[in-house]
């Protein structure tokens, strides 16, 4: 847990006790620095070139050194503290740059790349703003922007150097800034007009709060990996696709909007290939792909690893949800791994989300009731139902609450109010901007309660699920009653076959005081359309869903509406553009005349230049250099913006050079050679994407003219690389605007040549490492796990051969050790009295049961050990399985399911994880022994679910330390819910006679539903056991797979736990043992400066190193002095957290402790001198003991 100021307030986050985050670094140069020095040749990210095979990819060292470079270079400018503007096309270069303003102290400004003039305005204003003082960039975009800057003051005053030029011998210069928690890391600009950007300041300790929610949301884990397409300098981009992949220290695939774009199924390709367990995007980009992925592409395509696909920025769409999922369900992929979140730059990214690998929430309301801010949930098809996605609940740390924006009361749980979010993740305010960040992000309830983060949408929670209605300040009241524009659009979408879905926008314009319904909206392409009927229907569809009266409807050219940079419709855009008389119309209607005015030439009427941004298709995902596919006027150019206009556009390159004016009547000279040829397949794929729209087509002919819109355009250019099996290269793509360009362009780079379709494979080829599995990816993973050890010289610490009795002793290769790897806690394994029972048994009954028990294994044994594991727990029954971690499978995957609710420590053992997936039910992880956290989950959504089981360890076997249960036992009871104690490590060790957590604390055994345990540790054999009310003890014999299914425990086990539970019983003694030795070694532990984590007076206890090869450096040299213990290393824990871990058992003695705990202070001295510290002696008691090991190894 660690400390966060945020706007004045301190919180304190749990960010120790989620998988992932083990060292909670309190900025991103920590974070940066640690994969760099712990994971150096680690893959940080590797990005498509082209969006398919060729890649580039940067190990975590790379990452850091060129962000050292560019950081000394920024700090030999004396740029500490400004502010520098990050202009990148997609790409790793933006990576280094935004780390290398990081490295050097300054503040980072990530903006639109520079694309013509088309959107220098606005970078001219964020710079202004920000009071930047470089901008960064790489050459080819610095040679370009050069011509386009005359007007823009702001950027003529900066400084501009490309970092891609920079050398990176420069970065032994760096020196570390001077930053923390609350140090300013970068500026995110939000959507909106040129003339008044706001930049959210984001600190450190926002982003790493942020990072540890999405963690916490998306339950992470170490074994996944992602792919984004998503623009860098976006915040879902470079939050989601750039931090919280250093955060879990896990590799990110990344590709150009561009390239998505162009062929969406790239986007799938790319996860398909490459076994990303993570990706996502906005709505539309699902819409996107269940459209243009053909079922031959969907062949190619493997899903099944995509466990989460997030969706966001936009509102999410039910029917979006259910077409992606059936159209994809053949390629392996399931609509329980989409994901609908919330968020927002002011709230750092991410706000609320849902449940992994559970079908979304999709609730019915009354939209009446909704028009009147109520809440009334109705059937799906009930009369004036609406339709909403939920977007998950409250997250770590962090509150949500809805509130009257005007009264500033909470409002009630069946009133839509304003969503108020509170925490570590929002933002400082708005950068200069002092009353925009009071009213924004320092309001309170009316109570006093705050400060809270005003998102300025409207919404409400039902059930614990936030569900997003509209915007507040887009309301629409006419006549005293609220309308969501939202619900008037909608009913917009299908009203006429030329009505374009999800491209309107409705607004109110005052009018002598009254409020008027203005709707603005795009028309599907065609060249004869009757714009009569269109506004027809449009009014009628209106009237007869919303009940309302349209004042004016504008229809405007497709591709045209104005859109925030996360894919949204500008309705105040629109609005302003309506007023203004700007919008790029086609034909508009308006009660006052009765009248379709049809607009003869859109391009005469010109557009406001402020409007520009946005209008392609939202996030400007083309923004990286393929200009040719984004570039094409989205507007037309108002008259006044035309003065000069040319002086800002980049000159082509000579080749592409071409007479002006239209062609000569007949053969047209420049069609010689192979030209003509090329041409006709550049006409053929025009006409097929511009379809009606495309008249006459000649070599002049400019294809930005025609009409098209940005993913058309990306599609021209796809189907032409596609067809001559090449790449246009991105520098060229500004250029191309003619027919003729584009052919000379292909003569140039393509060769010219079409490619040889006979040539082509007929089926698909399937790559090696799909089918020969030493090539596989998770195979070779593995095997870079093995390099730390060959780096070192040291021999593989695992599947260690022990030839004898493990014990306090073990002997390896003939050599005797004082041995800490076994969990034998109180010396059952290998007593003579258990061996002897044990081989009794199997003189009687033979080696196996040879049955299930339930139809002919069950031997007397049987019964007789689980009548004296019940007896011993305190339990009504019990039941043995033949595997520990099958009995977590086995019962919780059977006892829970579907409408369910699981609710497990997020540092639960692996078998439970697996046990809450396989039921079907719904699980979330809670931050580890936070009791106040599960109560909290558990008062907002427990009515949600039928059962609910909450599942805690007794002793944690990683760390040693175990929770309080009687809490825990008291939520159980307040809410309901069934707990289970998986007793693997606490059975047999706590408690006065060993009998586990119930006894350690002196509660009712019978107040916790299912006591868990195994019987391969204080048991002296092999299995598990539940332990619970006869009634579930019957029902799990009767049905659980993993029992009835499966063989019975064999009687040499059988007999070696029974035994072992009777000597138990016989000889407490034995436990006081173990707890007078876990008690030494703790404490001789820390006496001498080591680190033993939580650990807590139980026989597991770490020490932790925080360093792999130190740990296993530790272990070998440890075995040197003939101690044996294991080292537990990255990835299966956080870098961070790398340990031995010590094992402690009633038969070591205090010489054998004594003796191990100097060797390991000694060894990690001569490791690392400064993890003590160099001058911090070791305890006078470690000193009055033998340093020859053969004292504490006395002869058996």
């Amino acid at each position: 847990m660690v400390g966060v100021t945020s706007r004045g307030v301190s919180y304190q986050v749990h960010t120790d006790q989620l998988p992932g985050s083990f060292f909670g670094p309190s900025t991103l140069v920590e974070l940066l620095r640690h994969r760099a020095l712990h994971q150096g040749n680690d893959a940080g990210f590797r990005f498509l070139l082209d969006g398919e095979k060729a890649e580039v990819a940067w190990t975590y060292a790379d990452v850091d050194r060129k962000a050292r470079a560019i950081a000394a270079s920024l700090q030999a400018m004396g740029m500490e503290g400004e502010r520098a503007l990050l202009l990148y096309p997609s790409g790793l270069d933006f990576v280094a740059a935004f780390f290398g303003c990081l490295y050097a102290g300054v503040i980072a400004v990530p903006a639109y790349p520079p694309r013509r003039n088309r959107n220098m305005a606005r970078i001219d204003a964020i710079a202004n703003d920000a009071e930047a003082k470089i901008a960064l960039t790489t050459f080819e975009v610095l040679e370009r922007v050069q011509t386009m800057i005359t007007d823009t003051p702001a950027l003529q005053r900066i400084r501009w150097r490309a970092t891609d030029q920079w050398d990176e011998e420069q970065a032994d210069q760096w020196r570390r800034p001077d930053v923390h928690g609350d140090t300013l890391a970068f500026l995110q600009y939000t959507s909106g007009s040129t003339g008044m950007p706001k930049g959210v300041m984001l600190t450190h300790s926002n982003l790493m709060h942020n990072s540890a929610m999405i963690t916490y949301a998306f339950e992470h884990s170490r074994s996944g990996s992602g792919m984004f397409w998503l623009p860098l300098y976006h915040d879902m981009g470079l939050i989601g696709g750039i931090l919280q992949p250093l955060y879990m220290g896990r590799p990110n695939l990344l590709m150009s909007p561009t390239h998505f774009l162009q062929r969406p199924v790239r986007w799938l390709q790319a996860i398909s290939q490459s076994g990303a367990t993570i990706s996502g995007g906005p709505n539309f980009a699902y819409d996107l792909c269940a459209e243009k992925v053909s079922a031959e592409q969907k062949r190619t395509l493997d899903l099944s690893r995509w466990s989460l696909a997030f969706n966001g920025a936009e509102p999410v769409r039910a029917e979006t949800i259910e077409r992606f999922s059936q159209a994809f369900a053949e390629c392996g992929f399931r609509r329980e791994a989409f994901y609908p979140c919330y968020g927002l730059a002011e709230a750092t990214l991410i706000v609320a989300g849902g449940y992994k690998q559970t079908e979304p929430v999709v609730q019915s309301f009354d939209l009446h009731a909704l028009e009147k801010h109520e809440v009334v949930p109705v059937p799906s098809d009930a009369p004036h139902a609406r339709e909403l996605v939920g977007s998950g609940g409250n997250l770590l740390d962090q509150n949500i609450v809805i509130a009257d924006p005007d009264t500033f009361e909470p409002c009630t749980a069946n009133q839509v109010g304003e969503i108020w979010v509170s925490g570590p993740s929002v933002a400082q305010g708005y950068w200069r901007r002092e009353e925009a960040t009071h009213e924004t992000f320092q309001a309170r309830l009316r109570d006093g309660r705050g400060p809270f983060l005003r998102t300025g949408d409207l919404g409400f929670l039902h059930k614990g699920e936030l569900f997003v209605t509209g915007r507040l300040k887009d309301l629409i009241i006419i006549h005293g009653v609220n309308y969501y524009p939202q619900d008037i659009e909608l009913s917009i979408d299908g009203a006429h076959e030329k009505v374009k879905p999800g491209a309107g926008a409705a607004f109110a314009v005052g009018d002598q005081g009254a409020e008027r319904l203005v709707i603005v909206q795009e028309t599907e392409r065609g060249r004869h359309l009757n714009f009569e009927e269109i506004v027809a229907a449009i009014r009628k569809r209106v009237a007869n869903e919303m009940e309302l009266a349209v004042s004016a409807i504008v229809l405007l050219k497709t591709g045209s509406i104005p859109k925030t940079s996360s894919g949204k419709i500008q309705r105040h855009a629109c609005q302003a553009g309506y007023l203004a008389g700007t919008l790029a119309a086609v034909a508009t209607w308006s009660a006052e005349t009765g009248q379709v005015e049809v607009v003869k030439s859109a391009r005469r009427r010109g557009v406001d230049a402020d409007l520009d941004d946005g209008v392609d298709d939202g996030i400007d995902y083309d923004a990286d250099g393929l200009e040719a596919a984004a570039d094409l006027p989205q507007a037309p150019v108002a008259p006044k913006a035309m003065n000069g206009a040319a002086a800002h556009l980049p000159t082509k390159p000579a080749s592409y050079s071409h007479a002006n004016g239209a062609a000569a009547q007949g053969a047209d000279p420049r069609l010689t050679g192979n030209r003509a040829q090329i041409i006709e397949v550049v006409y053929a794929k025009v006409r097929e994407i511009g379809r009606e729209r495309v008249g006459e087509l000649d070599w002049d002919v400019n294809i930005v003219e025609l009409g098209l819109d940005s993913l058309e355009r990306m599609e021209i250019v796809a189907s032409l690389e596609e067809a001559f099996g090449g790449r246009f290269p991105d520098s060229i793509l500004p250029s191309m605007e003619t027919c003729g360009e584009v052919v000379e362009a292909i003569e140039q780079f393509m060769g010219g040549q079409l490619k040889d379709r006979k040539t082509a494979p007929v089926a698909y080829e399937v790559p090696e490492e799909d089918y020969q599995f030493a090539k596989s990816a998770d195979f070779l993973r593995l095997q870079e796990n093995f390099k730390l050890t060959t780096q070192h010289g040291m021999t593989n610490p695992f599947f260690t051969v022990h030839e004898g009795i493990m014990n306090d002793r073990t002997i390896i290769n003939g050599q005797e050790y004082v041995n800490f790897c076994s969990y034998n806690y109180i010396g059952m394994s290998g007593d003579p009295v258990v061996v002897r029972a044990t081989q009794e048994a199997v003189a009687r009954y033979g080696t196996s049961v040879s049955a299930s028990r339930l139809v002919s294994g069950e031997k007397p044994l049987h019964g007789a050990l689980e009548r004296g594991i019940a007896d011993f727990i305190g339990a009504e029954a019990a039941i043995v399985l033949v595997g520990g971690h099958a009995t977590n499978e086995t019962v919780i995957g059977h006892l829970f399911g579907a409408g369910d609710l699981i609710l497990h420590d997020a540092l639960s053992h692996n078998s439970i994880m697996q046990g809450a997936i396989l039921s079907g039910a719904r699980r979330r992880p809670f931050p580890h022994n936070d009791w106040r956290a599960l109560e909290k989950i558990l008062s907002e959504i427990r009515h949600e679910y039928r059962r609910v089981l909450i599942v805690v360890e007794g002793v944690y076997s990683m760390d040693g330390d175990y929770p309080d249960l009687p809490q825990f036992v008291e939520i159980k009871k307040r809410h309901k819910a069934y707990l289970m104690v998986d007793e693997a490590h606490s059975i047999g060790t706590m408690g006065l006679h060993g009998r586990g957590m119930s006894e350690h604390f002196g509660i009712n055994p019978r107040d916790v539903d299912l006591w868990m345990g195994t019987l391969s540790k204080s048991f002296g054999s092999c299995g598990g056991y539940i332990a619970a009310q006869k009634e579930i003890v019957e029902y799990l014999k009767y049905t659980a797979p993993g029992f009835v299914y499966s063989v019975g425990l064999s009687p040499a086990n059988a007999a070696a736990a029974l035994a072992s539970l009777n000597l138990l019983q016989e000889e407490p003694e034995r436990v006081a043992r173990l707890a007078e030795n876990s008690r030494l070694f703790l404490r001789l532990a820390k006496d001498a400066g080591l680190n033993t984590g939580n650990s807590n007076n139980t026989p597991v206890v770490p020490i932790i190193t925080g360093n792999s090869a130190h740990a296993l450096q530790l272990s070998q040299l440890l075995r040197g002095r003939g101690v044996n213990v294991q080292p537990i290393l990255y990835p299966a824990v956080e870098e961070r957290a790398a340990r031995l871990r010590f094992f402690i058992t009633s038969n070591h003695t205090p010489e054998q402790i004594h003796y191990t705990v100097r060797a390991v202070a000694e060894e990690l001295d001569s490791i690392d001198p400064s993890y003590r510290g160099a001058d911090r002696p070791l305890p006078e008691l470690l000193h009055s003991h033998s340093n020859d090991r053969m004292g504490v190894l006395p002869p058996r």
